[in-house]
């Protein structure tokens, strides 16, 4: 049996379950090392001294020792804490949503920096008041982007055509993607719509805080982009339904 190391990390939690009386096993994301999960034992006791400083939405300076299955928490330091998405529901769910989405597409113990600084990017802007839904859009989009799995938002599906100002077009749900209208499948997909989607992938998420689109285009990129992403894991994430409930108007 190999012995067991001390090593650091720098990692945000994505998720955690209850591990018998008072620990917790946690699922963390370090940029240099993927995925991986380790037992902060104890945490739940009120004397515990790593305590509060497990919770969600920090990044976090951990201190470990390796183990065959997980590894174990022995310090923590936190070095960026994102406070706003502790004390707003709808930020928290989406902020929760993208961390689902990005532990989804990481595998274990394989380092992907790109898809770190997406969630990291996601919770900045949430902590600085971007509208929650636009963040989920945006941060769905460029996972499916950084997947390469990114939708076809330029030419029609089947023909290769780009669309013309005022064509009828349709949203094609097991592609992903556009078609023109002489090769209609799927749901009708707005000019407004695609122009939206357009834009989260073209422009900064910074730069689309002021747009102020009607109701109806945000709701089909919502559902186009939902199915992209059970396309991308095969199963919705289980986190969905809950932020969907909680940003219902």
């Amino acid at each position: 049996m190999p012995a067991r190391q001390s090593t650091t990390s720098l990692a945000v939690v994505t998720s955690r379950f209850r591990l018998g009386e008072a620990d917790r096993v946690l699922t963390l994301l370090s940029a240099t090392r993927g995925k991986f999960k380790a037992i902060a034992k104890g945490v739940r006791k009120p004397t515990s001294r790593l305590g509060g400083g497990v919770e969600p939405f920090a990044e976090l300076d951990l201190a470990l020792i390796t183990g065959r299955t997980f590894d174990t928490v022995t310090q923590v330091r936190s070095v960026r804490v994102w406070l706003g998405l502790r004390s707003r529901l709808g930020s928290a769910a989406v902020a929760w949503y993208v961390a689902e989405l990005v532990e989804r597409a990481t595998s274990d113990e394989q380092p992907e920096p790109e898809l770190y600084e997406l969630l990291l990017h996601a919770w900045d802007l949430l902590e600085s008041g971007a509208p929650d839904a636009l963040v989920a859009r945006w941060a769905e989009l460029a996972l499916l982007d950084a997947a390469g799995q990114g939708p076809e938002l330029d030419v029609c599906l089947a023909c290769g055509r780009a669309p013309v100002a005022g064509e009828a077009l349709r949203w094609d749900d097991e592609g992903a993607g556009i078609r023109c209208a002489s090769h209609a499948i799927g749901g009708a997909f707005s000019s407004d719509a695609l122009r939206l989607m357009r834009a989260l992938r073209r422009f900064a998420p910074e730069e689309l805080v002021s747009l102020t689109l009607p109701p109806a285009p945000q709701r089909e990129v919502s559902w186009a982009l939902r199915g992209a992403v059970h396309l991308l894991f095969g199963a919705e994430p289980k986190s969905r339904s809950f932020m969907d409930e909680v940003l219902a108007p």
